[in-house]
């Protein structure tokens, strides 16, 4: 009897564009997760379970592509990626955005396997990491669902596989916008932070770090999960800095110089731009909107710089009533 070895590298495509995988060695790793809910009788205990929901996870780091940001950042996050404007929606859809019909993604691998999942999105967005030697995106998870008017126990109401032989689906690899190298920041005319007069660039020790805090709940009926609902959106940058003094440092916190007990961040309006290596002869920009200064680090002695880590929270903004940007990426 002859056993089917399973092996070999992979991609995922997902909003027709390919996801590769990070390092050499990287994986996508796609887990069934089957509730099982427990049948109990007094005499007896557990004697037996039930179905309950039934989902899908897919885990990667992706490769550091700058065109997935689109993918990756959907604008009703409040994200803006070249021209493509924000439009923050709280309670957004994300597998049905905008009540489209279901999103797909799809597993593909090159000995011909591919696993489609008909109903899926992602639901942990990357942080980002910008440095001379730092992958740019932390992991993502995509969550699959049940397809829309598919019932459990129906084919492929979950995922279908193709065991070989199965066509690539598309997003070639491509290195034209592959993004990694040196990256300063500009806290508007903030003294120490860059752009004040006869200032330079805040530099990070090691990298600039951007946190992408972004939460979603779920709708089950009868215990089936039938979408996934945004909540809200956070973002955050963090870095070491080589630039301003800590007396700046400590004059940007306000807590000494006009900052009461709960007076509310992020009212100047200032940006943070940061400006990174030059693609096609542009350097990339992203833009923390509405940005202030958190938090503050003084240290002494070790291997370190005597700056420690800093913040920069962001706020949102409204015109007429509607939200502004929260984050802003060059195309």
């Amino acid at each position: 009897m002859s056993v089917t070895l399973y092996t070999g590298p992979g991609k995922v495509y997902m909003g027709a564009a390919g996801i590769f995988p990070q390092e050499e060695n990287g994986q996508i790793v796609a887990t069934v997760n089957q509730e099982a809910n427990k049948v109990a009788a007094g005499m007896h205990g557990r004697v037996s379970a039930t179905q309950g929901d039934g989902t899908a996870k897919v885990a990667l780091t992706p490769f550091d592509n700058w065109g997935l940001l689109g993918v990756l950042f959907p604008a009703f996050l409040g994200v803006k990626v070249g021209a493509t404007a924000a439009a923050f929606v709280k309670g957004t859809r994300p597998h049905n955005p905008g009540g489209a019909g279901d999103a797909a993604c799809v597993l593909w691998g090159n000995d011909g396997r591919k696993y489609s999942f008909p109903h899926a999105a992602i639901t942990k967005h990357p942080d980002m990491h910008l440095g001379v030697d730092k992958p740019l995106y932390g992991g993502i998870e995509i969550t699959a669902l049940g397809a829309t008017g598919v019932a459990m126990g129906t084919a492929g109401f979950l995922y279908t596989i193709t065991e070989s032989g199965a066509a690539d689906p598309g997003g070639p690899m491509t290195l034209a916008d592959f993004v990694r190298g040196r990256w300063t920041g500009v806290y508007g005319t903030v003294a120490g932070f860059g752009g004040d007069a006869g200032g330079t660039p805040i530099e990070a020790e090691d990298e600039w770090t951007i946190s992408a805090d972004i939460k979603y709940s779920t709708r089950p009926v009868q215990k089936l999960t039938r979408c996934y609902v945004l909540d809200s959106v956070e973002f955050m940058a963090k870095v070491r800095p080589y630039g301003p003094t800590h007396t700046q440092i400590d004059a940007a916190l306000g807590m000494h110089s006009g900052r009461l007990l709960g007076s509310r961040f992020a009212t100047s309006g200032i940006d943070l731009v940061l400006t990174g290596p030059p693609i096609g002869g542009t350097a990339k920009t992203i833009t923390l909107k509405n940005a202030d200064v958190v938090g503050a680090g003084y240290e002494f002695g070790g291997t370190k710089l005597g700056t420690g880590e800093i913040g920069f929270i962001n706020g949102m903004t409204f015109t007429a009533g509607a939200p502004g940007s929260l984050i802003e990426f060059s195309a």
